[in-house]
């Protein structure tokens, strides 16, 4: 039988992912998100857990992001003869923005319509009663977050296994194409290389038309895909590994679970949360452990992320998963990986200076399976897999804590 903490029932992993897959999908800002926040508060408050909810407001999808950026780009360089620099601005403001956008950092782009709210489901213990007792013990000075975001994502063609593989390297030519844009439209605009740099406006208009397409039309065609590897999988090891590490609790740590809403709309849930707790996460010593698509291929402790800029992750918490892996027997086969098609939640907290680790899986061609795609279903979970990855992260939290195992 499973254990429980105070007479509250244990989280079975792989049930919690089912529970979750169960929804037809998880998109950002719809009716399914809500219930899924919903059934996560559920979840957590069965392990007697206080849970908060923290509501924000965001883009409904990247897709509209995108196309804010092409349609920015696209309407000044077709305007440049009648708007000169007017238009031109507009194709420098895009590229601009196109450039931290695929950084992965803020922009303004959060704050076009169409916008809807999203949250973040929050979970600590200890709670009830007890929590206000002068007999309390010390308010611990170290803080451990099992990050997961619970929405699913848009089904698009640029994620098909045989374009994946050259994600980052098409996306740094349309990034280098956009930046060509802006130097077209201002030769444009001095009357240099016509017609020839005529030509070439409608081309790039084109061409950008043609991105838009390509990336929106699986969404059009089949909207949300059922995300029971992204991310089921990885809130069910949030979950399991609170539960554990509650049960069990480490000397001198909090464990807080933060189960964000809206990643796929570029981590707005992990950058709220992080914006409204950096000054608490500042005052303890913080670590973030992540959990995204733990469905299918081998656990991958991920050190390197970043699309344009390298972002590596050498910390103590990446020190601690190494030093585990390397250790114990049950995780012989979990090694390193790198991940550079798109990011994962913890990139604010990198660069943040807060160290940070995601858990996720690949196959052997350092691939995410059936990711954003319609075969994101629970047929396609691997159901040893989730509860590997919750031995692998309770064994690392008490690795980093220098605590013993339970």
């Amino acid at each position: 039988m499973a254990p429980q903490i105070s007479g509250h029932k244990a989280v079975d992993t792989l049930s919690l992912v089912k529970e979750l897959a169960a929804l037809s999908h998880r998109g950002a800002t719809t009716a399914y998100e809500r219930q899924a926040a919903d059934r996560l508060q559920a979840r957590l408050e069965t392990l007697g857990a206080d849970v908060k909810r923290e509501r924000f407001r965001t883009s409904k999808t990247y897709i509209t992001q995108v196309y804010w950026i092409i349609g920015g780009l696209c309407s000044g360089l077709l305007l440049i003869p009648i708007f000169t620099w007017f238009a031109w601005g507009l194709v420098a403001l895009s590229a601009v923005t196109a450039l931290r956008y695929f950084d992965w950092r803020s922009t303004f782009l959060i704050l076009l319509p169409p916008r809807g709210f999203s949250e973040n489901v929050i979970g600590r213990f200890p709670a009830g009663e007890e929590a206000g007792k002068e007999t309390r013990p010390a308010a611990p000075q170290k803080k451990l977050i099992l990050m997961a975001h619970y929405d699913s994502a848009p089904i698009s063609l640029l994620y098909l296994p045989s374009m994946v593989k050259n994600f980052r390297q098409s996306l740094l030519i349309s990034l280098g194409l956009m930046v060509m844009a802006a130097v077209v439209a201002f030769l444009e605009l001095l009357g240099v290389g016509l017609p020839t740099v005529s030509w070439l406006r409608f081309f790039l208009v084109i061409y950008f038309l043609g991105q838009g397409v390509l990336s929106s039309l699986d969404y059009v065609r089949f909207g949300f895909t059922n995300g029971a590897a992204d991310n089921a999988t990885g809130v069910a090891v949030a979950v399991s590994t609170a539960e554990r590490l509650w049960r069990n609790p480490l000397p001198g740590w909090e464990v807080e679970v933060v189960l964000t809403g809206a990643e796929e709309t570029g981590m707005a849930g992990a950058r709220c949360y992080y914006l409204a707790h950096r000054k608490e996460l500042a005052e303890k010593d913080t670590f973030v452990l992540n959990f995204d698509n733990l469905g299918a291929g081998e656990v991958k402790i991920i050190t390197e992320t970043g699309s344009l800029t390298r972002v590596p992750y050498d910390n103590p918490l990446v020190r601690a998963a190494r030093e585990t892996a390397a250790g114990d027997l049950r995780f012989g086969g979990i090694m390193e990986g790198a991940w550079h098609t798109g990011d994962f939640d913890t990139i604010w907290y990198a660069r943040g200076d807060i160290p940070s680790l995601t858990l996720s899986a690949q196959d052997d061609k350092g691939r995410i399976p059936n990711l954003h795609r319609p075969e994101d279903t629970i047929q396609n979970v691997d159901g040893l897999l989730p509860a590997l990855a919750a031995d692998f992260a309770e064994a690392t939290a008490r690795c980093l804590a220098g605590a013993p195992g339970s």
